[in-house]
């Protein structure tokens, strides 16, 4: 097969709540695609396997819970591949992601643009600002149930792959070189106990560097996937490292659905990272 022209876009979800659209735009994408897995992704690149015509990967970050309670049975009533990027540290547990902590101690408005602030500060200044935060407020630790062991055994068994986000979601651009060591060693560690994919990696919000692809070929990753709102234009030139995504959410309209997936939205539509 020629694979010169052959583009793979790969979508890049959050949390699932309008499970009526997700469902139209998942029976779009099967109508319209081959739908491959990122094991299927990873034997093109490794042992030579053809990709069939118009491939596209499937995924979703963080693991909020809404992938289990709303995603779930759309995933598997339409038996489509689906990627799942875990952040280790908070299976089983009722930790909230540390950007909604945020928000929790400073307000909605607020809390989003310390968030993209923080995301730009050395790791360490970030654990020891929301360290501040829990310490310094009168209101009571905030909970958000995360994914079992339970849920995720029931979810892989219908289909769906888990693979790498980290241990706790730092920026890897802005981590030293024995943070990102424990990052990995972690959430590997906690990864192959659950029999799933460590080897497959997203990075916490996109952020890379030459000393993070190292970092990750050194631990054994095969894939790295991106959060730049981009296409990949070419599965012959596409590098395994630095797989470009497509962000999108459970409630974007088909139309601009559509727009997405074909590559124009960066010359007609603003970068949403909702």
């Amino acid at each position: 097969m020629n694979y010169s022209s052959m583009a793979i876009p790969v979508l890049a979800y959050h949390g699932i709540h309008n499970s009526d659209n997700f469902e139209r735009q998942l029976r779009f994408l099967k109508q319209n695609y081959s739908l491959i897995s990122t094991a299927e992704l990873a034997g093109f690149f490794k042992d030579k396997k053809e990709l069939p015509k118009k491939p596209l990967l499937i995924t979703s970050d963080d693991g909020d819970l809404s992938l289990y309670n709303k995603a779930f049975p759309v995933i598997e009533k339409l038996k489509v591949p689906f990627t799942i990027f875990l952040i280790t540290d908070l299976i089983n547990s009722e930790k909230p992601f540390w950007w909604n902590e945020i928000r929790y101690y400073l307000g909605q408005k607020a809390g989003d643009k310390k968030s993209w602030e923080v995301k730009e500060w050395p790791n360490r200044q970030r654990e020891d600002y929301l360290k501040e935060l829990r310490e310094g407020s009168d209101k009571r630790p905030p909970k958000q149930r995360q994914l079992s062991s339970t849920e995720i055994a029931e979810m892989k068994k219908a289909g769906i792959s888990f693979a790498n986000h980290s241990h706790t979601h730092p920026m890897f651009d802005q981590c030293t070189a024995e943070e990102l060591e424990s990052e990995l060693t972690q959430a590997k560690a906690i990864l192959d106990n659950e029999g799933l994919e460590s080897e497959v990696f997203a990075y916490p919000n996109g952020n890379y560097s030459g000393k993070t692809e190292k970092m990750l070929q050194k631990h054994g990753i095969e894939l790295a996937f991106l959060f730049d709102h981009k296409l990949n234009k070419s599965v012959k030139t596409l590098n395994p490292f630095r797989i470009s995504r497509l962000a999108v959410n459970d409630t974007t309209p088909l139309w601009k659905f559509k727009l997405i997936l074909s590559g124009w939205h960066t010359k007609i539509l603003p970068l949403t990272r909702s």
